[in-house]
């Protein structure tokens, strides 16, 4: 025999909002190469009837990179943001 709870006496734990999703901890950004430095590469990114969007990763001692990184070569960036909206490299294919 199967004892049923009365309606109104769900845990408090069952009847809580969802927790806030937490901001990833590391993006991917896809584009082409269109200015490269020592400290930093800028990606372009286009598709058809979008905007355009650029950004700009900065690199560091950290940052991994698979392939010849040049000029209008297309990448994948993984990156990550910090407190002041900088984005910084993780790990870089080029394809």
């Amino acid at each position: 025999m199967a004892l049923l709870a009365p309606a109104g006496s769900l845990s408090a734990q069952e009847t809580s909002a969802p927790a806030p999703r937490k901001a990833p901890a590391s993006d991917i950004f896809s584009g082409s190469v269109t200015e490269l430095s020592a400290e930093a590469v800028t990606v372009e990114r286009t598709a058809l009837l979008r905007e355009t969007v650029r950004r700009t990763f900065i690199l560091d001692a950290q940052t991994v990179v698979e392939g010849t990184l040049k000029a209008k070569a297309r990448v994948s960036v993984r990156y990550t943001t910090d407190e002041n909206g900088q984005f910084h490299a993780l790990h870089i294919i080029v394809r």
